[in-house]
């Protein structure tokens, strides 16, 4: 009403009067009351103490406590309740802060009373919690204390760790508990002291029982025990002292006494009388020192009786006895020269005798027992006794010493400054020049004519025995920790000349075998090698000299060409005419079958026309890689047979090996004749050549049936022959005899079908009467009379595949050929043997080939031309060969 008015009396000029203005002071006063209560009110619906103290002081200000009694009573009334929540809330929370249990009890009681809510008491009621479960953890713990439940307890300790206690509590029950354990650990740590009787141990627990004040039965026996162990313990150390003494003593080089041995003796007595057990280490050690002593003694009066009487098996006996102890004594230097002589007069009394197969055991036993021997740990190089010291080897050297010491047996490209052994100054001098010589050879220093480095090598270790271990010591060192594959090739290749040239000393031959030994168990060519020295070096060491020469510059440059092989070559049969021959680089074909006809005795001229062929056989050879593919699978050859490959006198088997490990071929040497002339077939006063011949003609017929036989009655008198030849008084008797052998293998294979087995030993038997009286020799020579005059007699087979198709006399031909070759030319079959053209040497203008066709041009009378044959081969090599070597033989027998 008052601003209504206000409003009608402005325009009417009024706003000057005292009524106007009391009017307007009155509606501002009204503004002002009504702006305080409506903020009162809406302090007083709030909780905000500090506004709604406000909002009541303002209105006591404007004296509207009567007129808005209501409101003001209200505000005032929820002023007081306001302070008292806060009141409560400042309680809780000071409880809360003082973790005080019964503050916040009383304060959240308070609250529920009040119905006060808010941050401060929902803190409140987690704290009450927590105090709760704390003190109920406490409780727990003095209840489980006083029970002596230390499980419990430690259960209890762990809920106060998740907790975070520290209470005064909590900490003296750790203490208690930790204790407690520690006296258990204690207790059983005498227990367990005590069972194992283990002083140091025993010591530690005692020292922990007086720390916790422990005593009892448990404690007074392990004190017991510790009196007793402690005067086990000197016992043991007086033992201990003994052995010291005593092995110092028999590193003598005049041995030990028995006196010697009676401290120790003493000493182990003693402390089985204080209580030493027998499984002790140092009783254990000392026992076996003495017994090892004692065996010393029989030792040294095995030297001393083997040097009063030098026989070569008590020399023997008793030098390796002393080496099995690793004695150095001066008997043993002097029973091992007289060794050595009496080993000489030993292999010059075999070479004049007959060797018997008793004989030839015994030597394979000998050295069967020699490697067993020098396989010993105690015989590797790094052991060996004539070594300098590390310290010696790099006295003088400045910069990295250690590095000098650490790899003085080891592979270095670096030229050492001394010798490796303990030699004098002039040896030194030419050790180091060894060196110089070796790396040289070996490709790790670049220097000029390494193959007369090498002989350099040789020809001093050959003129100089002082320096033959220093040089196997040399190469040693530099095959050790090789990385270059070739730098280990030529250290092998130099490893194959020493053995071939000198022996080692007696010293260091086992050192030496002991290496290659180990590397014969390696892959590859480092075994092949191992294999080759092993074999020469036990022929060396067997002769006990030097080979009596010095390769030569030309036999040296030969190593890298191909390497050394060991050749086993056989006869037809299957026998072994040697085994683990070594063949150097430089010894081809025709050197080897002069050696093979020198142990066979070949007197026979016609011995010349013997050869060695290269046989394929099943599997695939030793170093071949576990499942690689075969690198010829795919060659149009791949599925052709392979006939025995005669090698050329000037043909080197180091390059057959190394051609069929590249093929993956595994193959076999094998000795027979390689040409028969119609001029040589006449019967042979030389035993030995007949033989051969006759297992060569056997093989052809029997086994191969390269040799087709024509009519009944030959086959039965060629397989009676064979038969009586190979079982003589033996020949069975009775079928049923007959057919308990292989009798089918005395049948040529393209007769076996025709009869059954009882049918065969039936017409076999009914020969038996007419070759078991007659002579061995003269069945055989009745045996290749017989086949002789067969037209494909001394023939070598070829399968090949034709390639071309022109001229007609080609064309004619079927893809599938065989071909064969003997004295009287070349003739082709087809895939069943039968002819199909032969063609003499003279009609062969010329011949030539790859490692996959053979290219023939020959003349046909008929057609009074040329033509050219092509086939596909992998032996086209082979039959160069096989027409060459009858052109010459033919040439040669008729003067030309």
């Amino acid at each position: 009403a008052i601003e209504a008015a206000l409003s009608e009396a402005g325009p009417m000029g009024l706003d000057d009067t005292a009524e106007f203005q009391s009017a307007s002071a009155a509606l501002v006063r009204l503004r002002e009351e009504h702006a305080a209560v409506e903020e009162l009110r809406t302090a007083t619906a709030g909780t905000n103490l500090a506004e709604l103290s406000r909002a009541v002081a303002n209105c006591m200000r404007l004296n509207l406590a009567t007129k808005y009694a209501a409101e003001v009573g209200a505000a005032k009334a929820h002023v007081t309740a306001l302070g008292e929540h806060m009141k409560i809330k400042m309680q809780l929370s000071t409880a809360a802060k003082g973790r005080d249990l019964a503050g916040l009890v009383a304060g959240l009681q308070r609250a529920g009373e009040l119905g006060t809510e808010g941050e401060e008491v929902e803190r409140a009621r987690q704290m009450r919690a927590a105090l709760e479960n704390e003190a109920g953890i406490e409780t727990s713990l003095t209840e489980a204390l006083n029970a002596r439940d230390m499980t419990r307890v430690g259960e209890l300790l762990e809920q106060a760790d998740a907790a975070g206690m520290q209470s005064d509590a909590v900490q003296q029950a750790r203490i208690i508990r930790d204790r407690e354990a520690m006296v258990a650990r204690t207790k059983a740590g005498l227990a367990q002291a005590s069972l194992d009787e283990d002083l140091a141990h025993l010591q530690e627990c005692l020292e922990m029982a007086i720390q916790l004040g422990l005593e009892g039965d448990d404690v007074n026996n392990a004190r017991n025990l510790q009196d007793k162990l402690q005067i086990m313990e000197g016992a043991k150390a007086e033992v201990a002292a003994q052995c010291r003494a005593l092995e110092v003593k028999s590193q003598s080089k005049l041995g030990i006494v028995p006196e010697d041995i009676e401290p120790l003796v003493a000493a182990l007595e003693e402390a089985r009388i204080k209580g030493c057990a027998p499984g002790l280490p140092q009783i254990e050690g000392g026992v076996a020192l003495k017994a090892k002593m004692e065996r010393q003694l029989q030792v040294q009066e095995m030297l001393r009786e083997a040097l009063e009487n030098p026989s070569y098996e008590q020399l023997k006996e008793a030098l390796e006895s002393a080496e099995d102890l690793d004695l150095k004594l001066d008997d043993q230097t002097r029973v091992k020269a007289l060794l050595k002589a009496a080993e000489a007069e030993k292999r010059a009394a075999e070479a004049d005798a007959p060797m018997s197969d008793e004989d030839f055991e015994r030597m394979e036993k000998e050295r069967q027992e020699r490697q067993k021997r020098a396989r010993q740990d105690r015989y590797k190089f790094v052991h060996y006794t004539g070594l300098r010291s590390s310290d010696d080897f790099a006295r003088g050297v400045i910069l990295n010493k250690k590095k000098v010491k650490d790899g003085m047996l080891r592979f270095s490209q670096t030229l050492i400054t001394k010798s490796l052994l303990d030699l004098d100054r002039d040896m030194n001098r030419w050790a180091v020049q060894i060196h110089k010589d070796l790396l040289g050879y070996m490709g790790d220093k670049t220097m000029n004519f390494p193959a007369t480095l090498a002989q350099d090598i040789l020809q001093k270790g050959f003129e100089i025995p002082e320096l033959r271990d220093e040089i196997y010591m040399q190469i040693m060192k530099q095959l050790t920790g090789n990385p270059r594959p070739e730098s280990i090739a030529k250290g092998w290749q130099v490893m194959c000349m020493c053995v071939s040239t000198f022996p080692p000393s007696v010293d260091f031959e086992n050192y030496l075998l002991n290496f290659i030994l180990e590397k014969r168990e390696s892959k590859g060519a480092v075994r092949n090698y191992a294999k080759y020295c092993l074999r020469t070096l036990e022929g060396m060491l067997s002769s006990g000299e030097s080979s009596g020469f010095v390769p030569s510059v030309e036999e040296i440059q030969a190593y890298k060409e191909r390497p050394p092989i060991l050749a086993t070559i056989e006869l037809v049969d299957g026998q072994v005419l040697t085994e683990d021959l070594p063949v150097t680089p430089d010894l081809n074909v025709g050197k080897v079958l002069e050696i093979c006809s020198g142990w066979l005795q070949l007197k026979d001229p016609r011995a010349d026309t013997m050869g060695i062929f290269v046989y394929d056989v099943e599997g695939e050879p030793e170093d071949a890689p576990a499942g690689a593919p075969d690198p010829y699978a795919n060659a149009p050859y791949a599925d052709l047979p392979r006939t025995p490959r005669p090698l050329r006198n000037d043909d080197y088997m180091g390059d057959v090996i190394v051609q069929k490990a590249r093929q993956k071929r595994n193959f076999k040497f094998t000795l027979k004749k390689k040409i028969f002339l119609h001029e040589h077939k006449y019967a042979s006063d030389d035993p030995m050549y007949s033989r051969l011949v006759y297992l060569q003609a056997e093989d052809e017929v029997l086994a191969q049936g390269n040799l087709p036989v024509e009519g009944e009655d030959m086959v039965l008198e060629l397989s009676a022959i064979s038969l009586a030849v190979a079982y003589a008084d033996d020949f069975p008797t009775t079928e049923d005899g007959l057919k308990e052998l292989e009798l089918l293998d005395f049948v040529p294979p393209e007769w076996r079908d025709r009869y059954t087995l009882d049918e065969w030993a039936s017409k076999i038997l009914g020969m038996r009467a007419s070759v078991i009286s007659e002579d061995p020799e003269a069945l055989q020579q009745r045996f290749v009379e017989s086949v002789q005059d067969h037209p494909l007699y001394g023939s070598h087979f070829f399968f090949v595949l034709k390639v071309n198709n022109a001229p007609e006399i080609v064309a004619r031909l079927p893809t599938n050929l065989v071909i064969a070759y003997n004295a009287d030319g070349m003739h082709i079959f087809d895939g069943e043997r039968n002819l199909q053209q032969s063609f003499g040497y003279a009609d062969i203008y010329r011949w030539g080939g790859s490692s996959s066709q053979f290219s023939l041009i020959v003349w046909d009378a008929k057609a009074e031309d040329t033509f050219e044959l092509i086939v596909t081969t992998a032996q086209a090599a082979d039959m160069a060969a096989v027409i060459l070597d009858h052109i010459k033989a033919i040439m040669a027998i008729s003067g030309a």
